[in-house]
């Protein structure tokens, strides 16, 4: 760890000409940069190289086997600086990451989830698989005003850290129950059973238990608030032109509800009906809309040559991601994690939409 030869210089001048017996009364104290970085999905972080930088001083360091860094400022931070996390001969395996720490911030471990530039599919029709990893695309909103697939949520109680929306893992598989007597028209067997399968075919693509079947009486919102690990669904004739819409209640970046509306008639519609309830149960799940890539949740208003019948291998991918992620930072103490990747990334373009091939409509 080598400071610019030009600050050493000035340290040992001026401790050279402290009077005797006051040197080290007069020796600037330091600062320490400690902590760790952690891969998403795992991996060698061996020799990734965390750079930090004041102003025009920078001093370096490679982590460890066990991916922990330390570094030594000799003077007492009174502002601010700047944590690169990038390089090294893992380095190029994970997107680099960048924060601006604060004296607070400084003073305890700095955890950083390193989000991998591509992500191996763990489980399911597409296990095995590895799918390119660019959070521009995880992020690129379809319209203004829209979220991208990733629903960016700020923590709460510290707005600059970015958190994906999503169900703690404890409480999968979701209960799902139809609302019947919301709904605006009765629910039969096969409306019921068109549902189970689309949601059964969703299942198997994530090779998950992520839904089972409950009686409206055990999901039924309550006066203190349960159940938290509910999805109601039912039938509303209103919806006319549209073919569902799925919603995710959250607090922070943690859901504790959703909802499904669907029309009964694009439900059966043989041009509608293939990805519908997988789109909206999507929705439930905390992802949004994208014309990223050809996904299930393609907006079919802006891109409906990329809209798939079913969950894609990219859907997947950056589902699975997400989970590690949250798993990570709820659960591992991890602290930073998407807004030092997102930080680290260059200047953002307008967002092109994934080209419409010849003859699609």
């Amino acid at each position: 760890m080598n400071w610019r030869a030009s600050t050493l210089s000035l340290l040992t001048l001026l401790a050279g000409f402290a009077p005797a017996g006051a040197a080290a009364a007069q020796w600037p104290s330091t600062t320490a940069v400690t902590g760790r970085v952690i891969a998403a999905g795992g991996g060698d972080v061996r020799g990734v190289r965390v750079v930090a930088s004041v102003g025009a001083l920078t001093d370096s360091a490679e982590t460890d086997s066990t991916g922990r860094f330390s570094l030594t400022l000799p003077f007492v931070l009174a502002d601010s600086l700047e944590l690169r996390v990038e390089g090294g001969a893992a380095g190029e395996a994970f997107h680099p990451a960048r924060l601006r720490l604060g004296p607070t911030d400084v003073a305890r471990e700095q955890e950083v989830v390193l989000v991998p530039r591509a992500w191996t599919i763990r489980a399911g029709w597409f296990a095995g698989r590895a799918v390119e990893v660019s959070l521009a695309r995880a992020f690129s909103p379809p319209c203004a005003g829209c979220t991208g697939f990733f629903r960016a949520m700020k923590a709460p109680g510290d707005s600059a850290r970015t958190r994906l929306q999503g169900w703690p893992a404890e409480r999968f598989p979701l209960r799902v129950a139809f609302d019947r007597e919301g709904s605006g028209e009765a629910v039969t067997a096969g409306d019921s059973s068109a549902f189970w399968r689309d949601a059964g075919e969703l299942e198997a693509t994530f090779g998950a238990d992520v839904f089972r079947p409950a009686r409206y009486a055990d999901a039924v919102p309550r006066d203190d608030g349960g159940p938290d690990d509910v999805i109601l669904v039912w039938f509303d004739p209103d919806l006319r032109g549209l073919g569902g819409i799925g919603t995710a209640v959250s607090e922070g970046d943690v859901i504790g509800y959703g909802d499904v509306r669907l029309n009964r008639r694009a439900l059966r519609r043989e041009l509608t009906a293939p990805g519908l309830v997988a789109h909206e149960l999507m929705h439930t799940l905390g992802f949004g809309h994208t014309c990223a890539w050809k996904s299930v949740v393609a907006d079919v208003r802006r891109c409906p040559w990329l809209r798939a019948p079913g969950v894609t291998d990219e859907d997947v991918a950056y589902a699975e991601l997400a989970a590690e992620i949250r798993s990570l930072l709820h659960g591992h103490d991890g602290r930073w994690a998407l807004e030092a990747a997102l930080a680290a990334m260059p200047a953002p373009t307008p967002p092109a939409l994934a080209a419409r091939p010849q003859g699609a409509w």
